[in-house]
């Protein structure tokens, strides 16, 4: 890894992480304190705060792909509870890349006494690694909000080993809902259009003031609505394969579940890209005879 990059980020055995300092979690308290009268206030500080969810990730990824001594990298890092999990599951190395500020100001802020983690600054286009640079990658609720979904998963598999693994989350199209807001009907509406459509609706005097406010938060709230097909098709051209999970395979699966004749539905060929499941959860890997075709650094991936 690239001094520049990640400079102070030492490798260990082992670490048990703080996952709210006191320092970090008055400054996340003062940072949601305008929002304290906003429907999500309470939900947000949960997220901001809570390692739990990470840690259930770590175990469904932890199935897969051993966490023993990995260099894990998690792309859009957030508030940096990942990094706690999954350097607590075994990981040797756990960095979190961020193009929020004030999110990396926070990630940096709550693994500063943690050996083996730090958070480093990324342009949303180039990732500050070199190739082949580690063995688990995750990203969580990132590719619906770049402006390239194909440039995006081409830049993950160019810092991704060999034989790794990236765990790829992302809200699913085909659900009605846009699940940060609780709006119904976005997600069916092409970007641009439902963006213009709720602003004009968040004018309307007639709608309570909740309802206005949550419209008026939708514009750019996404780039891309992602569903199977196009994130097949995505990481298809980007040269990985994508295997999506079963919840029943995992019992302390993240994610609320489905009825499972729903979650059967969304697996099966063909017919599955129709189900609609509220969150896509898949694992990449280099598809087979791809890992071979181009040599580090000469992979044209820039």
């Amino acid at each position: 890894m690239r001094p520049s990059a990640a400079r102070g980020i030492g490798c260990s055995a082992m670490a048990v992480a703080t996952p709210n300092p006191a320092e970090f979690e008055a400054a996340v308290r003062a940072y949601l304190a305008p929002s304290r009268g906003q429907f999500n206030h309470d939900q947000m500080l949960l997220t901001f705060l809570s390692v739990d969810r990470f840690r259930q990730w770590a175990g469904v990824v932890s199935s897969i792909q051993s966490l023993e001594r990995a260099r894990f990298l998690s792309s859009g890092c957030g508030f940096g509870g990942s990094l706690l999990a999954y350097r607590d599951a075994g990981a040797a190395l756990a960095v979190g890349v961020e193009v929020d500020d004030d999110y990396l100001r926070f990630a940096a802020l709550r693994v500063a006494a943690l050996d083996g983690a730090g958070a480093v600054a990324y342009d949303g286009r180039r990732l500050p690694f070199p190739d082949a640079a580690f063995d688990v990658i995750e990203s969580m609720d990132v590719i619906e909000h770049t402006p390239d979904p194909l440039a995006y998963l081409l830049e993950l598999r160019r810092v991704l080993a060999p034989n790794g693994v990236i765990l790829l989350v992302t809200p699913n199209r085909l659900w009605p809902v846009e699940q940060h807001l609780g709006i119904v009907g976005p997600p069916w509406l092409p970007v641009g259009l439902g963006d213009a459509l709720f602003a004009v609706l968040a004018r309307l005097p007639l709608l309570s003031a909740d309802r206005r406010f949550r419209y008026s938060k939708l514009r750019g709230m996404r780039t891309q609505h992602i569903s199977v097909r196009s994130l097949r098709a995505s990481a298809a051209a980007a040269g990985l394969s994508l295997d999506l999970l079963d919840p029943a395979d995992h019992p302390d699966w993240p994610l609320p579940r489905h009825h499972r004749m729903l979650e059967r539905l969304s697996r099966a060929p063909r017919v599955g890209r129709l189900a609609p499941i509220r969150t896509l959860a898949g694992v990449l890997r280099v598809s087979q005879g791809e890992a071979g075709r181009a040599e580090p650094g000469s992979s044209g991936h820039r």
